[in-house]
This record gives structure tokens, C-alpha cells and sequence, in this order.
């Protein structure tokens, strides 16, 4: 232990201050990532019984950029291809470190790893940045605190079984930051000028519970899989030292799908089905509890070159003292005629849940006063795509249509205390929602071997939306607020020797606009080219140290509008297999 503790000393000093936008678009279908990659995963017990689709999942955040190993340990990403032929032996690892305006990193993991018959692990995982960042006034040069601090703990299990597997996974996020966005030249407008509060805090916390019983893909002619989920998700603020009252959602879930196979072992029926509940307190939301239940029936016909599935799900909305009843096709055609070249055709529908822990994890400064849970109604979606393999490439060309209705949007809020002309809530935000179409047109391309792998993803978004409230005082939106026109990134790993990897990572958003009630109009915020490079070195099988250099053109983009990222980063830490 003493050793091990010098060699955290000595080397797990780690500069990371720098800003992070993670955007993912789900091109196939949901990412379904397993108990045992320890990768903290934000559970959604969504509705949708059918998970293929395309839809936007924008994630912003302020957050120091992790520096995971290169070397086998990543957990595994849904944006990323994952190198599993330099895995190292070992029960787990720990990753710490300290630096530039003190932000520590630390990363614990362990399990037992060749487990047969049950795989039982715990992992924790620390990033914290602790420093100031200019506001964006030009006649200010004042800075403020821009804390931010996140912590995950999380047991996890599998238990192996005669045909089935069970999976139990209970873990605990909190997440604390600072409110800090806004520009102090505008309140020079306001007469007499207010009071500005810029000490205001942030916390979040996310109790998670998953259980999945689910039979083996060769069990034989019938399948099933039978799920659990509860979450509990709070929040509150803290303003000059008073906390506020605390905004609380619960959210239990619970699904199923059985099937069978046919006689002709090429076809199979199926049936899925799921019952989600969201409750609120009082503080956060006064209409009371939000119900969905779904059912999907489907009759899947599948050999070596033609896929056909046809279904229809029903789907009931339960919210506000009103019940929606909606029916969505579930129809997917494709035809293999190469490897390399097996055109698809879908044609579905879904209900995107908006509840509270969505959409404050989602933009971490919404306004807890003026947040609408009306989830969104993808009425119909309609896509065709190509997708192939060549040798060890791999590629994705689809486009899309979208009919939606319910798409939340966020704009700048602005509340002065009359009594006390204080400015309050100056720097969150609101949702409007919007009705209308997207049209998307994306490629994906990903190469992997043991030397060098590539992740490649360009999508364009079109949208024509409009106001749902005739009392709404935006009739139209030209451009959806806070989401890019255009979006890629580019992620490449090379081995260059075999203790040596180093890493590339380029992040583009383009034509991205907001509006905000400061100007009361719309804004365009700046592009953004955030390119990250990074190398670890292996000294020996149990040590390696890393570099990473983010936002390496140091630009001072905006996640959501007037909340300004730190600049350029340089981080470097050490990391220790067991």
C-alpha cells in the first residue's frame, strides 16, 4: 500500500481545465451497454419498446474532459471504437491526479474479472474543477466562481445462469456547480440598475436501481427478458448561504418482451410491453403523476440476406388530469446484398420522456420555476439508410424524416424581486416548446485494428419548427435554440509502438443560435472546433502515465448561451492495474 500510495504522490498531478460537448445521435439504436464495462450510465426508463431510432440527445457540460487509459481499460462508449486486443490482466485500476486551478481527477475500479458464474465490481469515479472564468461584459473584467464537482459510486453484478442472465446494478451520482452565466453590461439598462446574486449553487443527486433478467440469445425457440428500474432524482439551489427547497422526482419502471420462434426457425413473434411512473413533489410540479404505458407486437421474419419486421406499438400518456392514446408503426425492411451494402428502410414513431432528471442533466441551469414536462411525440419517423462492412471498415449513410410535436427548447430567463430589486434567475433557463419537422442526413464510418482505429460522424439537421401556444411569444423558430445546424466528430487511436498510444478527438457544431430575455432577441453563438490530443505510455503491465491536451485551440465557446468554457488544457496523470 505504501508503495502504491508514492506512486500516486509522485506522479498524479493532473492540469485539466477545460470544456466538453458531448452530442450523440442515435443513428441504429440505443447504445445498450453491460453491467461490467463500469461505465456510469444515466438510466432511462423510457417508453419506447422499440428502440431503433434516430433522435437527438444533446449533452452539454462544463466539465473537465476525463483522461482514461488507452491500454484496454476505457470503458466502453457508444461514440467510440474500443480497442479489446491490449485488454491487460488485472481486478481493476485506480487513475488520480491534481491540477491547474486545482481540479483532481480520481477513477477507481475493480471486480472480479474471469468470473464464470457471477461478476461482482464496484467502481468510483471523481472530476472536480475548482477556478474562475471571465464574465462575458466588455466593460467588466471581473471573474466568478465556475466550480463544478461530480462523483459517481456504483455496485455492479452478473449472474450467470442455466440460460439466462441476471443483471443488478445499484449506484449513486451527485453533481454540484455554480450558476454563473450572464453578461453584467446589460442590467446597466435596468434604472435604478439591481442587485446582481452571482453566488448561487447547484446540487444533484441520482439514486439509480436496474434489474434485467434475460433469457440467452441460443436458448432455443422462446426468449424473454424482464426488467426493473427506480430512480430518485433531487435538486436544489443554494443562494448566500440559504438553501432552497429541494425539487424531487421518483421514476419506476418496468418492462418486458417474450417471443418465440417459429417452426421455420426464420421467423418469430414477439410482444413488448412497459409501465413507467414519474412522480414529483409539490415544490417542483403540482399536476400531479405522469404515466406511460406501452405495448409492441411484431412479427420479425430474418435469413441470411432479407429482414422484414412489422408491428404497431400503442403507447398511453397519462398527465395533468389527461390521457393521450397514440398508435405508432413499428416497420423495419433491409436487404443484405453484400457485406459491404444492405440498404434499409424504417418507418416508426415514439414518446421521448422530458421528465425532471432529463432535462436538468440535460442543461444543468434550468430555472426550477418554469421547467414543462409535456413529452416529446415523435409522430412518425421515417428513414433509409446504407450500411455495410468492408474487411475492418465500417459505415452508416441514412437520412430521415421527423414529425414531432413537444420539442423542448431553452431561452434565457430574467426575474427581478421588485420589493428588493434584486435581479433573481438572471442566468437559467426555460422551455419552450415547439411543434414541426426535422430532416437529418448523416454518414458514421469506423475502422479498427490492433494498430489503428477511426470513428467518423457527420450529421446535418434541418428543422421547421413553431410555437404550440398561441399565448407564446415566439410564433416561429428559425433556428431551434441551442442546437446545431451541423454536428461531427472524429475520434482516431494509434498504437505506435507497443507500450506507446496516442489519441485524437475533434469536436465541430456549427450554425448554432439562441434567444435570450436580456436582448430579447435571437443570438448567434460561435462554432465550435474543440480538438483534443493525448498519448499514455506503459512503463510496465501494472504502471502507465498519460497526456492529454484539450481545446488545443484554445477556443472560449458557449455551451448553453452566456455560459463562456475555459480555454486550452494540459492534464497528465498516472494510472495503476492490480
Amino acid at each position: 500500500m505504501k508503495k502504491l500510495l508514492s506512486i500516486l504522490f509522485l506522479g498524479g498531478f493532473a492540469f485539466s481545465l477545460s470544456a466538453q460537448v458531448n452530442k450523440d445521435v442515435e443513428v441504429t439504436r440505443n447504445y445498450d451497454p453491460a453491467v461490467m464495462d463500469a461505465q456510469k450510465v444515466w438510466y432511462e426508463p423510457t417508453t419506447v419498446a422499440d428502440s431503433s431510432n434516430v433522435r437527438d440527445a444533446f449533452s452539454y457540460s462544463i466539465f473537465p474532459k476525463s483522461s482514461p487509459g488507452n491500454f484496454g481499460l476505457s470503458p466502453i462508449s457508444s461514440a467510440k471504437i474500443i480497442d479489446n486486443g491490449n485488454s491487460l490482466p488485472g481486478l481493476g485500476y485506480i487513475r488520480a491526479g491534481i491540477g491547474y486551478q486545482i481540479s483532481p481527477l480520481f477513477d477507481f475500479y475493480i471486480s472480479n474479472k474471469n468470473a464464470e458464474t457471477v461478476l461482482v465490481g464496484f467502481y468510483a469515479n471523481h472530476r472536480s474543477f475548482f477556478g474562475k472564468t471571465k464574465l462575458e461584459g466588455k466593460n467588466h473584467i471581473e471573474k466568478v466562481k465556475s466550480d463544478f464537482m461530480n462523483n459517481d459510486l456504483g455496485l455492479f453484478s452478473k449472474f450467470f445462469l442455466d440460460g439466462s442472465t441476471v443483471t443488478l446494478n445499484v449506484d449513486y451520482s451527485r453533481r454540484d456547480l455554480y450558476l454563473y452565466g450572464f453578461d453584467p453590461d446589460i442590467f446597466v439598462n435596468f434604472s435604478p440598475q439591481p442587485i446582481l446574486i452571482t453566488d448561487d449553487k447547484r446540487a444533484m443527486n441520482l439514486f439509480n436501481g436496474n434489474l434485467l433478467w434475460k433469457s440467452d440469445a441460443d436458448v432455443g425457440e422462446v426468449f424473454y427478458s424482464l426488467g426493473a428500474s427506480y430512480q430518485l432524482f433531487n435538486a436544489r439551489d443554494k443562494l448566500d448561504n440559504v438553501k432552497g427547497e429541494t425539487m424531487k422526482e421518483n421514476a419506476l419502471a418496468l418492462s418486458g418482451l417474450f417471443g418465440a420462434e417459429l417452426e421455420d426457425e426464420v421467423q418469430a413473434v414477439s410482444l413488448a410491453v412497459r409501465a413507467a411512473l414519474y412522480n414529483r413533489n409539490d415544490a417542483l410540479d403540482t399536476f400531479g403523476n405522469n404515466i406511460l404505458l406501452s405495448a409492441l407486437p411484431s412479427w420479425t421474419y430474418k435469413d441470411d440476406y432479407l429482414t422484414v419486421k412489422l408491428g404497431a406499438q400503442y403507447l398511453l400518456d397519462s398527465y395533468n388530469s389527461k390521457i393521450k392514446h397514440r398508435v405508432y408503426p413499428a416497420v423495419l425492411a433491409s436487404y443484405k446484398i453484400h457485406d459491404y451494402f444492405t440498404p434499409v428502410i424504417e418507418l416508426k414513431g415514439e414518446t421521448e420522456v422530458n421528465n425532471f432528471r432529463k432535462l436538468a442533466l440535460e442543461n444543468n441551469y434550468i430555472s426550477f420555476s418554469n421547467i414543462g414536462f409535456n413529452n416529446t411525440n415523435h409522430k412518425i419517423i421515417g428513414v433509409f439508410s446504407i450500411k455495410g462492412d468492408i474487411e475492418a471498415f465500417s459505415y452508416n449513410v441514412f437520412a430521415s424524416y421527423s414529425k414531432l410535436e413537444h420539442l423542448p427548447l431553452y431561452v434565457n430567463t430574467i426575474i427581478i424581486d421588485a420589493l428588493a430589486y434584486v435581479a433573481m434567475d438572471f442566468n437559467s433557463f426555460y422551455t419552450v416548446y415547439s411543434k414541426g419537422n426535422r430532416t437529418s442526413l448523416g454518414a458514421e464510418l469506423s475502422y479498427n485494428d490492433d494498430v489503428f482505429s477511426l470513428y467518423a460522424k457527420a450529421v446535418y439537421n434541418k428543422y421547421n419548427l413553431k410555437a404550440e401556444s398561441i399565448n407564446s411569444p415566439y410564433s416561429t423558430f428559425e433556428n431551434p435554440y441551442h442546437k446545431p445546424a451541423f454536428e461531427g466528430n472524429l475520434n482516431l487511436r494509434y498504437k505506435i509502438m507497443d507500450n506507446l498510444v496516442l489519441t485524437a478527438d475533434m469536436r465541430a457544431l456549427l450554425k448554432r443560435y439562441a434567444h435570450d430575455n436580456y436582448i430579447l432577441a435571437e443570438r448567434k453563438l460561435k462554432n465550435v472546433y474543440d480538438l483534443g490530443l493525448g498519448a499514455e505510455y506503459l512503463v510496465t503491465n501494472q504502471f502507465s502515465t498519460f497526456l492529454n491536451l484539450a481545446n488545443v485551440l484554445n477556443q472560449k465557446y458557449e455551451t448553453y448561451s452566456r455560459y463562456q468554457v475555459p480555454g486550452f488544457i494540459v492534464s497528465l496523470g498516472v494510472t495503476y492495474r492490480f
